[in-house]
């Protein structure tokens, strides 16, 4: 298995998932439960659990928080929805400036996040998470990939390719090197707070073309990483 593989399947964990309880001053109405006449996706039970909360989040506005259950079988899955804004979008931010790493994040389950500089996606899948972060969080997670990766790299090729690729994420993360932030998001319930992102809406072929499958960090692009000497 060659190393961009290996950094393909692995997984991200949310730090500041939807499944996590909000800070209660962020609760804007009581809390809601219903039943779903749905099978579970993992065990076919049905039905399901729904619950969910109105939140107002600081910078970002109204939110609903919704967390999937299965009583059977103890599947979950967590979302958060943004209120104000609906279309399938693409959000775009030159880091050019340290304090622009303290930006915030709202990512939805269904959003792909690219550092286009790394060839790199945070992708979603059926058991994806939403999160609130920030830019440097999420620059964090790609680096737990690579120093990973590192630790078990099997050749003195593959240990150089990924200690440039996480020296180039450290500069990111210490403000020394500019690069591009990039949500994608086909329901257009994720955000960046910064007045300098570029918001542009995605054609239906654009939203479509997103990828679904099992939530992961892809670095497989990073063909330019392998190729040095």
């Amino acid at each position: 298995m060659d190393l961009a593989h290996r950094l393909k399947v692995l997984r991200c964990a949310p730090t500041c998932g939807a499944h996590t309880a909000p800070d209660p001053e962020y609760v804007s109405g009581p809390p809601r439960e219903t039943t779903l006449e749905a099978p579970c996706p993992v065990c076919n039970h049905s039905p399901l659990t729904l619950r969910s909360l109105e939140l107002d989040l600081p910078f970002f506005g109204d939110a609903i928080q919704t967390t999937l259950t299965c009583p059977a079988c103890g599947y979950h899955h967590g979302d958060l929805l943004l209120i104000r804004q609906r279309e399938a979008v693409r959000i775009t931010l030159r880091v050019a400036r340290p304090e622009q790493l303290s930006d915030r994040v709202a990512r939805s389950s269904s959003a792909t996040i690219r550092i286009p500089e790394l060839g790199a996606a945070m992708e979603p899948g059926p058991r994806a998470e939403a999160f609130v972060s920030n830019v440097e969080g999420v620059l964090r997670r790609f680096l737990d990939v690579v120093l990973g990766q590192e630790a078990v790299a099997e050749t003195k090729h593959a240990r150089a390719a990924v200690a440039r690729t996480r020296r180039r994420i450290e500069g990111m993360i210490d403000g020394k090197e500019p690069f591009t932030f990039v949500i994608e998001d086909p329901t257009g319930n994720s955000e960046v707070q910064d007045d300098e992102a570029v918001r542009a809406l995605l054609s239906r072929e654009e939203a479509a073309a997103l990828k679904s499958s099992e939530p992961m960090i892809d670095l497989s692009d990073l063909a330019w990483a392998d190729k040095e000497g």
